[in-house]
């Protein structure tokens, strides 16, 4: 029979994490990429066989100018870690010079819960997240790729038609607070 066995709790390092796997660690302070409102940390960690990777976005609050988003070629899985985020998505055209670019006439801003995550569909444009009345931060599962690998344009590609998203509470119901559900 085994006895009980008391252990220490320890914090969470490279060190200790290595022999049963590794510590993912991002430090926002140091990120990979920036926007207006976001400081990511592209490829923390390799998942499976290392054609997926994880990354940390720490997201600024109050809603951003939205003026260009990117896409992946795999599914994104957006998991919001501290605080809740509002993640923007939409569908795309090609414009007259046979480019593909967001549309934001289709685009839509889902609140995300600590708890809840969205998958997002391959090729779908989506916006970096934002805190909804807070910073916040989330982590991401994509393809491992590198943001310039992205449509050729670093990553960020300009809505069409000059679009601009000023993202806001419109389609909430009488007495529905963001982020309650449906």
């Amino acid at each position: 029979m085994i006895g009980v066995r008391d252990i220490g709790i320890e914090p969470l390092t490279a060190s200790a994490a290595a022999d049963f796997g590794a510590a993912v660690l991002p430090d926002p302070a140091r990120p990979t990429s920036t926007g207006p409102w976001w400081a990511c940390c592209e490829g923390c960690v390799g998942l499976g066989d290392g054609q997926q990777w994880l990354g940390f976005v720490q997201a600024g609050a109050a809603p951003p100018e939205v003026t260009e988003m990117e896409r992946e070629p795999g599914t994104e899985l957006v998991i919001p870690v501290a605080g809740e985020i509002v993640q923007i998505v939409a569908h795309g055209l090609r414009d007259a010079a046979g480019v593909d670019r967001p549309d934001g006439r289709t685009a839509r801003a889902f609140v995300l819960r600590p708890g809840q995550a969205l998958m997002i569909n391959p090729g779908v444009w989506h916006a970096a997240a934002f805190g909804l009345s807070a910073s916040a931060a989330y982590f991401y599962i994509a393809r491992r790729r590198k943001a310039e690998d992205s449509e050729g344009r670093g990553g960020w590609v300009a809505l069409a038609e000059g679009q601009v998203l000023h993202p806001g509470p419109g389609r909430m119901e009488a007495g529905q607070r963001m982020g309650d559900r449906e």
